[in-house]
């Protein structure tokens, strides 16, 4: 069987370069990366805050209802129910943006933990954490950018585990899955938050088992 190829050590100082550039090999994929401690508490705060939503979006219901039984009723009886809905979804949407800004830090600190021949969303390559982050403020792109970052982070953390041994799962689908459900209008706030919630820890659990192979983690 033939041998794999391997990078050649550098030649002495002073010595011609060679003819020929050495061909990589599995030990030049992994060596000069070091993987960063996961942004867990981007990830809590995003939970947290998603939850605060759900409760003012449940309060924005309620006085959505009271204020279409009171349709016909005067307006001072009206008008307090339907200013106080539109408040409550107001705090709730911006409470979802919040927890949507700690998921897209939670998504640059996992993107940056993978090394830089894997940093690519579909045909692109040689994408940026600072890329990874503008994209993801694009409107509508955003949406579709999400789902490629999350398809990237999960094929990425595959390969890794090819040179670096780690037994956690990679929550492909569950990543893709709630992507998917935070397209759908309720889903996005009841659903979506949950499921990413379970994707993102257990990616970190994968992150915290690359990180106690590297040299000096003590492990």
């Amino acid at each position: 069987m033939r041998e794999p190829l391997v990078a050649a050590p550098p030649p002495p100082y002073g010595a011609p370069p060679l003819a020929h550039a050495p061909l990589a090999g599995p030990a030049d994929f992994a060596a000069p990366h070091r993987v960063l401690p996961p942004a867990e508490r981007s990830r809590r705060i995003a939970i947290g805050v998603s939850v605060v939503a759900i409760a003012f979006s449940l309060g924005c219901g309620y006085c959505g209802r009271r204020a279409f039984a009171l349709r016909d009723a005067a307006p001072d009886e009206l008008m307090p129910w339907l200013f106080a809905c539109l408040l409550l979804l107001l705090v709730a949407l911006l409470l979802r943006m919040v927890a949507a800004i700690c998921e897209i830090l939670w998504l640059e600190r996992t993107w940056s933990n993978l090394p830089e021949t894997l940093r690519k969303v579909g045909p692109i390559r040689d994408v940026s954490s600072a890329m990874a982050i503008a994209v993801s403020f694009l409107p509508g792109v955003a949406w579709v950018w999400k789902l490629g970052l999350v398809v990237a982070i999960a094929d990425g953390f595959e390969t890794v585990r090819g040179h670096v041994r780690f037994s956690a799962p990679v929550p492909k689908r569950l990543g893709m899955a709630a992507v998917i459900v935070g397209w759908i209008p309720g889903l996005n706030v009841y659903v979506a938050p949950f499921l990413w919630e379970m994707f993102a820890t257990r990616i970190d659990t994968c992150v915290r088992q690359i990180i106690a192979t590297q040299p000096g983690s003590g492990a």
